[in-house]
């Protein structure tokens, strides 16, 4: 059962580490999108490489390198929800900026089960980080 956990762990990383940068470096819905600001652009990378890194931190203290093996699983897990937490926020204040969880020019749009896709996509991996967090801890005697 930890090895599940660790394993649905790992596909809930590679989720926000792999995906993002390759959608939104593959569209003009972000980094090339033609009516961004400059300095905008600039963050969005700075966004997509700070959570690819957090994701290969998370996914070396997961499989490879820690402390001890609660530690290491229970810091990549803690990185993970971070990256997933910060989503969730800026989708429930996404009003009060002005912002928008998809682009319809150029983009990846959509609904899935009648949600957003992005929010789709990011809730499943929340599901299985949490799922595979529970699975992959230590049983306690």
């Amino acid at each position: 059962m930890q090895l599940l956990g660790k394993i649905l762990i790992t596909v809930s990383i590679a989720i926000f580490t792999f995906i993002p940068p390759i959608a939104d470096l593959a569209t003009t819905t972000h980094v090339f999108h033609p009516g961004w600001m400059p300095h905008a652009r600039v963050h969005t990378v700075w966004l997509l490489g700070l959570t690819s890194s957090i994701g290969l931190v998370a996914l070396y203290l997961l499989w490879w390198r820690k402390p001890d093996a609660e530690t290491g699983l229970n810091l990549a897990a803690v990185l993970a929800a971070c990256v997933y937490g910060a989503f969730f926020l800026s989708a429930l204040t996404a009003n009060m900026y002005g912002g928008a969880l998809t682009d319809a020019e150029g983009g990846i749009t959509g609904r899935i089960f009648g949600l957003d896709a992005n929010v789709f996509t990011f809730s499943v991996a929340s599901i299985l980080l949490v799922v595979g967090w529970i699975s992959a801890r230590p049983r306690l005697p």
